[in-house]
């Protein structure tokens, strides 16, 4: 059974209409309570004057309890009281009935100060009845005393006006709430959440970071959205490339191998110069082979951030020295320089990088076989490592035909080629400075490219500035 859902407009309803109603409920005891306080300050008055009245009257004539049998003060009842408490007179009661008054509050401060008045509830509605007492000349006391209608009393006496007041103030704040209620939401029903930022300037203060953080994930998520359209463009892209570049010397061994295994080539001079041909093509097979495999590894190292796969597939960081790397490079390229006409140099300077050496040698192998294929000829190349502001580089500097400056971010993508016109004939795989990018990147090292074209390029990789301690202690 599902759960009923709360509505916001009926929660903000309800609290409005119950605090208007608490509102009223208060308003009105509170007002009761001010109403019999005033009546009893009234009456406190009234019986005042009333005292000061009749103790003047019995001052003057020498009969008291005539004066009072004459004396008509509504209904304020009147006791006359001897020196010792005895009840010498009652308006309302026989005066023999009557108990001693001496140790009533109003008639000892009387008797003790020539006046004193006092408050005593009278029955369960509140009724409260007020005593005025004063000292006469002959030494007694007269009390004059009037029943107040208590808190409960006037209450219970105001109910039907209070009734219809609350009925109207239901009625009133029935309709303000509902009011108020659609009002504080329709703020909330306008949200865009397709353009949270445009609905800020009419939002509450407190929606305004809620907005800001919708708009921010909004973003995010097409941001993402176009990373995975990328991903999967790059990837049908890398299909369709991989199967062309696989598929040009499986093609051309297959129809050597076929002309030979036919016995359509019978010269052993014809038949030498094929196997050479398959030899040629099945070792471009390798290299492609071998780079896509590393590239595969690179992005499996890349997705493991715990980096626990990444030492078994790649190989263990190690410090590496980077002199000693350069010129393993260059005895490997020395020869393919002189073949194209390029010279080769090293120019190493001390530094220590904390990596994998195998992928270490890759990045400086493919930028200066990549710097060797694209030059001119009588060219040269230049590779270089040491220190720089504290962080270890390496680079390779060429003087072949440039890169121009909006390819200069392309050239690090898959398969990419400068010069596709004349790709074939400088060979390679197309993915030697896609290796390199990312061989860069698991070491945390940053690429600059700098290049003119016609003039030739610098690419240089430079590595973390933590890597120098490591070249103290090595």
């Amino acid at each position: 059974m599902s759960a009923v859902r709360r509505s916001l407009s009926h929660r903000v309803f309800a609290t409005v209409f119950a605090v208007a109603m608490v509102v009223v409920a208060v308003f009105s005891l509170a007002g009761t309570a001010y109403v019999q306080s005033r009546l009893v300050s009234l009456a406190h008055e009234e019986l005042d004057s009333q005292a000061d009245v009749v103790r003047a009257a019995l001052d003057s004539m020498p009969d008291d309890k005539f004066i009072l049998r004459n004396l008509e003060l509504g209904n304020t009842r009147i006791t006359l009281i001897d020196t010792d408490g005895t009840v010498l007179y009652d308006t309302e009661a026989e005066a023999d009935t009557m108990p001693n008054h001496a140790s009533r509050p109003e008639v000892a401060s009387a008797f003790a100060n020539g006046r004193g008045d006092a408050e005593r509830a009278s029955t369960t509605l509140g009724e409260v009845m007020l005593y005025e007492a004063v000292l006469l000349e002959n030494g007694t006391v007269v009390r004059l005393a009037q029943e107040q209608a208590g808190y409960l009393s006037i209450l219970v006496g105001m109910l039907p006006p209070l009734a219809v007041l609350v009925a109207l103030c239901a009625i009133v704040s029935l309709v303000a709430a509902r009011r108020e209620s659609r009002a504080i939401i329709e703020p909330l029903l306008e949200v865009d959440l397709d353009h949270p930022v445009r609905n800020v300037e009419n939002a509450y203060t407190e929606m305004v970071p809620m907005l800001e953080r919708i708009e921010t994930q909004r973003q995010e998520l097409k941001r993402q959205v176009r990373v995975l359209a990328d991903n999967d463009r790059m990837r049908r892209e890398f299909t369709a490339n991989i199967t062309h570049e696989l598929k040009t010397p499986l093609t051309a061994i297959s129809g050597y191998a076929e002309l030979i295994s036919s016995g359509m080539v019978s010269d052993e001079a014809d038949q030498r110069d094929f196997a050479h041909r398959i030899f040629n093509e099945a070792g471009r097979l390798t290299a492609l082979v071998n780079d896509i495999l590393t590239l595969s590894n690179l992005d499996e190292a890349e997705r493991d951030e715990a980096g626990s796969s990444s030492d078994s597939v790649l190989g263990t960081r190690e410090p590496v020295d980077l002199p000693r790397t350069l010129d393993t490079v260059y005895h490997r390229l020395e020869t393919v320089a002189d073949v194209n006409g390029v010279t080769l140099s090293v120019k190493p300077q001390r530094a220590i990088v904390l990596g994998v050496p195998r992928l270490l040698d890759e990045l400086v192998y493919n930028l200066a076989s990549n710097a060797i294929r694209y030059n001119k000829p009588d060219g040269s190349v230049t590779m270089r490592c040491g220190m720089e502001d504290g962080a270890p580089f390496i680079s390779v500097e060429d003087t072949g035909i440039g890169i121009a400056p909006e390819e200069q971010e392309k050239v690090f993508e898959r398969f990419y080629r400068v010069d596709k016109s004349r790709s074939k004939e400088r060979g390679g795989t197309g993915l030697g400075l896609a290796i390199v990018k990312h061989a860069a990147v698991f070491h945390d090292a940053t690429i600059s490219v700098d290049s003119a074209l016609g003039e030739g390029t610098t690419i240089t990789v430079r590595f973390p500035a933590g890597d120098q301690e490591l070249g103290e202690l090595f």
